[in-house]
């Protein structure tokens, strides 16, 4: 019988109202007792000394650009990157190449996640063939063959009938479509946020209009119609207040904001780790933080943080999009959208924690608790909680160490991340998967 026991760690865990020194007992993969102190011989025990244990991490947006973009990332880099950030659950995105759109591409997906995966690796759909917007998807048949969403992710659902059919259809399938919220015809090619930052470089605005435009005709169609939408990485404040107001309303609204959006404002554009420099040249920007939506305002940021911590935003995800060197080294214009986060982002959000700006019970609800409670509306799968008869899914934390981020520290393929260079409050020790030790810090 597989037997593990976790001996003196700091349980953390609100959804069962932990925050205390306590045993541990996995048994076959479940966790089997949670107890002041649990003392058996013949079995493997790791100590905790006081180190923070918490239910393994989910993320319901990331991008291993399997199959398509693999020289960036595959299914077996990515989930080991993930693993190393504490993941141990994640919902890949539909944008490959080929898109996941009918049956026969969920089921190679599904080959390539069962052969190579690391962690739990479940996968969206498609809303439409092709990603097109005009034809949707067959949403029953992917639903009956282990789809827990779809996403035209990157694009908006331009035609609101569409959307609005969809969401229907998804819904009738116990499940939800994840919108990329920016109206394409506002967005006019913009990169950055409209501010001074876009002034001073000369780059192209963004405007938050073509976010606030998608958020509020999304919670409109949701409203109108009884229906649940999620809306991936909001980054601003104005999107904040129409969730808060919608859900005071009683809307079925989900939302999700991104660690780099809560960490990083968009002075981080001209790569001085948020500094504004005295001076512009064609050194003064770091395409790495090019992202989609972009960086926004420290206003824009702190609205978010005050968001997680009232709940207006339910769930945080890395929405990690792995790019190679070669990608990055280009103008800004020209640079791809996306930042590596899968192994940032809890370290980065602890620091965020230290900074007294969030609570560390905020980021166990929204990366473990919430998401897991989707998931198991969905499939019927316990995770994301420190509970008895849930999976052993557990990410152990020294909360004293500092991590080191360079370009040594990855796994993943790719290092594009605008936190090359930082040192963090936190270090991730061990990740545990269904009762197995699958990453573990040697340093």
């Amino acid at each position: 019988m597989n037997k593990l026991l976790l001996k003196n760690f700091t349980i953390i865990d609100p959804s069962e109202n932990f925050k205390n020194v306590k045993d541990l007992l996995i048994v076959e993969g479940k966790i089997k007792e949670i107890s002041e102190s649990i003392d058996l011989s013949d079995i493997k025990i790791i100590e905790g000394n006081n180190n923070y244990l918490i239910p393994g991490l989910i993320d319901l947006h990331v991008h291993y650009r399997d199959p398509g973009e693999t020289y960036k990332e595959d299914i077996k880099t990515g989930s080991y990157a993930s693993a190393k950030g504490g993941f141990t659950t994640v919902v890949m995105m539909s944008n490959t190449n080929p898109t996941i759109d009918n049956l026969n591409s969920l089921i190679e997906q599904k080959k390539l996640i069962d052969q190579y995966s690391k962690i739990r690796v479940l996968q969206t759909s498609s809303v439409t063939v092709g990603r097109k917007g005009k034809e949707i998807v067959d949403m029953d048949l992917l639903s009956q063959n282990g789809v827990v969403s779809f996403s035209d992710d990157g694009d908006v659902i331009s035609d609101p009938n569409i959307l609005n059919q969809a969401l229907k259809l998804a819904n009738k399938n116990n499940r939800t479509i994840f919108e990329h919220c920016e109206d394409h015809e506002l967005i006019n090619d913009g990169i950055i946020n409209d501010g001074s930052v876009s002034v001073r470089l000369g780059i192209k605005p963004r405007s938050k209009e073509a976010e606030i435009s998608s958020v509020k005709r999304d919670i409109e169609i949701a409203k109108e119609n009884d229906l649940w939408i999620y809306l991936q990485h909001i980054s601003c404040k104005e999107s904040v207040e129409l969730i808060r107001i919608a859900k005071n309303e009683g809307v079925k609204v989900t939302a999700e904001v991104t660690p780099h959006h809560l960490f990083m404002n968009e002075f981080w554009t001209y790569g001085k780790k948020g500094d504004v420099p005295s001076w512009i040249d064609l050194k003064s920007y770091d395409t790495n933080t090019r992202v989609n939506p972009p960086l926004r305002s420290e206003l824009d940021r702190k609205s978010l943080l005050d968001a997680i911590m009232d709940e207006t935003i339910d769930i945080i995800a890395t929405d990690h999009a792995p790019h190679s060197k070669g990608d990055k080294l280009d103008t800004f214009d020209n640079a791809p959208a996306g930042i590596n986060g899968a192994e940032t982002a809890l370290i980065t959000l602890m620091e965020l924690v230290d900074r007294k700006e969030i609570s560390f019970e905020k980021i166990v609800q929204t990366m473990c608790n919430k998401p897991g409670e989707i998931l198991d509306n969905i499939l019927n799968l316990k995770i994301g909680k420190i509970k008895k008869n849930y999976l052993a899914d557990l990410v152990i934390i020294d909360n004293n160490s500092i991590t080191k981020i360079d370009e040594d520290f990855f796994v993943s393929k790719s290092k594009n991340s605008p936190l090359l260079g930082s040192e963090m409050k936190g270090k991730i020790r061990m990740t545990i998967f269904d009762g197995n030790v699958i990453y573990e810090d040697e340093k």
